[in-house]
């Protein structure tokens, strides 16, 4: 009977400590947060423009020689050369839907975007000294090269694409043929430093043009610093009011055509 009772107690404590361990610690947001990923706003970009619209989960694994992988994800759309891309915000709770999420509007043509926030219901311009050139990037096949990547048959293509520091870049795409040559999985190399884009949920498929502009009623913000700046201080009120909660509630999916019921247009 006691062995048995040390084994429930045990469990027990082993529950409490992952809820505790799943909860998120510290403020959702930091100096820097307000830029755009790299990929967005250079040549993996550019590459995911010729695709006539779609709206994907895509799971980021960024290194290098000295630093150690990590780990984001989002929801990326695509239409007309514009893109949308929401990262994934882990809150729970109460926190999760006062502090809301970001989302970045990134127009590849026209090398300018923006950031916004839902807390703040504002938006301010990105930084154009982020944007890298959007040079033509031609793709080369590699004959021969089929793989299977997440369950897709895949043919190999690659580009040697030159670096604002007078290096070259190394681009590699695995197209799925049964998703109309959509790249599943996409690898950025660059000297020591590499990313990997891996794909998921898929959609080829146009997304509401209304989604593209800043939401009437959002605030103008002179600056992507300032913005930041603002919801830095306004999480920084909200963790000290917030209380543990059990229930993890996921942000708002910007691939729902009602992501912000005032989208009806805007700045360009």
């Amino acid at each position: 009977m006691k062995t048995r009772l040390d084994v429930i107690l045990v469990f027990l404590v082993v529950l409490i400590l992952s809820g505790c361990a799943s909860k998120h610690k510290g403020p959702a947001y930091h100096a820097g947060d307000e830029n755009p990923p790299s990929f967005l706003v250079g040549a993996v970009g550019t590459v995911l423009t010729n695709f006539n619209g779609f709206s994907a989960h895509v799971a980021i694994t960024t290194g290098s020689m000295e630093d150690p992988a990590h780990i984001k994800s989002g929801e990326l759309l695509e239409r007309d050369g514009r893109f949308i891309y929401q990262p994934t915000l882990q809150l729970k709770g109460k926190r999760a839907r006062q502090e809301g999420g970001l989302f970045f509007i990134w127009n590849d043509a026209q090398r300018s975007g923006y950031v916004l926030s839902e807390a703040l219901q504002g938006y301010a311009p990105i930084n154009p000294e982020l944007a890298a050139s959007n040079a033509a990037i031609t793709m080369l096949d590699k004959p021969g090269i089929e793989e299977k990547i997440a369950g897709h048959d895949c043919r190999r293509r690659e580009a040697t694409i030159p670096a604002p520091d007078g290096t070259d870049a190394h681009l590699v795409l695995w197209e799925a043929e049964d998703q109309r040559h959509f790249p599943v999985r996409a690898e950025w190399n660059h000297g020591t430093e590499r990313m990997t884009l891996d794909f998921s949920e898929v959609r080829l498929e146009l997304p509401p043009e209304q989604l593209f502009h800043p939401p009437d009623g959002f605030t103008s913000y002179p600056s992507a610093v300032a913005l930041m700046n603002e919801l830095i201080v306004r999480g920084a009120v909200l963790e000290k009011k917030s209380q543990s909660e059990d229930e993890f509630t996921e942000p708002s999916d910007v691939r729902n055509p009602n992501w912000h019921p005032t989208a009806t247009g805007g700045a360009p």
